[in-house]
């Protein structure tokens, strides 16, 4: 695919420096581009590079000064070449064909949209609702009574259990498993016989919602409630290997990336970013516009706009602090030796006057 770059400028509502009709094949990074791609600046680390790249054309900010090769200047570089990428994706987009494959297993009253993509070996239970141009890859599981609403991409190995609702747009990546039961148990007691358990398994009978917009990593998780519903609101992205436990409420537009975790009960407003290996405990409500930092563990209720770090979480500034202050530490621990040494000293001393003067 080729396109000549005042098309892309004009896609872009930039302004456009240089030849506009050089054909461009493709868009890179600024130090892999070859000689007929696009490549962007977002970063100003990065400006030394316009001298080296072998880029045909560069998008940059509206303040950065050209270097003779031709540019596309727009307000803000990191999303034009997202668009740019969306350009020339979209001949590379594999839309499946409408149907259902014959290896597939359908159940009673499934009923599906126009142009739906059932692909081999997919398990479709009883009472299945599936919106208009959704895809379902191979070797997937959607139980009774689950409805998934219209363009949506499930890969495959994805597993849906009964009785969830799935909004619009929603794309769910290999291994995800949406709906599997709660992690609760109720404490019976010592066991005294073999044959009574010690942790009794508590029915989960909640469900899942997931509303529009939203991007399951692989091989997250997503736990069905209790009771009532484990909550996903609109637009928000979660990463691979993420743990969302039961009656979770997560609000709209959050990023939440590996490894992170999310016990139950807990409310995350909306907006909230949370870094890789973060987490939040039990039954604690986490504000709109919040930042978690990688590792980091929130322990009680944090107002909207917080920015937290540590374990447990604090403050991202008080944590660096004590940082700081816990690497002086082996400088510190001589100095504080010789002082405990003196004052030794010096009580010492005065004990001895004390003695005199009696």
């Amino acid at each position: 695919m080729l396109m000549k770059l005042k098309h892309i400028c004009k896609e872009l509502g930039g302004e456009l420096s240089g030849d506009g009709e050089i054909e461009i094949s493709g868009v890179s990074g600024i130090k892999e581009a070859l000689p007929t791609q696009i490549t962007f600046i977002a970063n100003s680390k990065y400006l030394a590079s316009m001298e080296t790249t072998e880029a045909a054309a560069i998008i940059i900010g509206r303040d950065v000064v050209g270097n003779g090769k031709p540019t596309v200047r727009v307000e803000n570089p990191y999303w034009a070449f997202v668009q740019v990428l969306e350009m020339f994706a979209r001949d590379k987009i594999h839309r499946a064909l409408p149907g259902v494959d014959d290896t597939a297993i359908i159940g009673k009253n499934v009923k599906l949209g126009q142009r739906v993509s059932i692909q081999a070996f997919a398990v479709i239970a009883d009472n299945v609702e599936i919106g208009n141009d959704t895809v379902v890859q191979p070797f997937v599981y959607i139980g009774e009574g689950t409805k998934i609403g219209a363009d949506g991409l499930i890969y495959p190995h994805v597993n849906i259990r009964e009785e969830v609702t799935i909004g619009d747009r929603v794309i769910i990546h290999c291994g995800a498993v949406i709906g599997s039961d709660g992690f609760g148990f109720a404490p019976v007691g010592t066991r005294r016989e073999k044959s009574t358990p010690l942790h009794h398994k508590i029915p989960q009978i909640g469900t899942v919602i997931i509303e529009d917009d939203v991007e399951i990593g692989a091989n997250t998780t997503i736990d069905r409630a209790t009771l009532a519903a484990t909550h996903i609101k609109r637009g928000t992205k979660l990463d691979n290997l993420v743990q969302i436990a039961h009656n979770v409420v997560i609000g709209e537009d959050c990023c939440i990336a590996a490894q992170a975790g999310i016990a139950g009960s807990t409310i995350i407003g909306d907006r909230v970013n949370i870094a890789g290996h973060g987490g939040a405990a039990g039954h604690l409500t986490l504000g709109d516009d919040s930042v978690v930092y990688a590792k980091s563990a929130v322990t009680k209720d944090m107002p909207p706009g917080s920015h937290l770090s540590g374990f447990p979480a604090r403050p991202h500034k008080q944590e660096l602090r004590i940082h700081a202050a816990t690497r002086k530490l082996p400088e510190l621990l001589p100095e504080f030796n010789r002082l405990q040494k003196r004052v030794e000293e010096l009580e010492s001393k005065i004990r001895e006057l004390a003695g005199e003067e009696l």
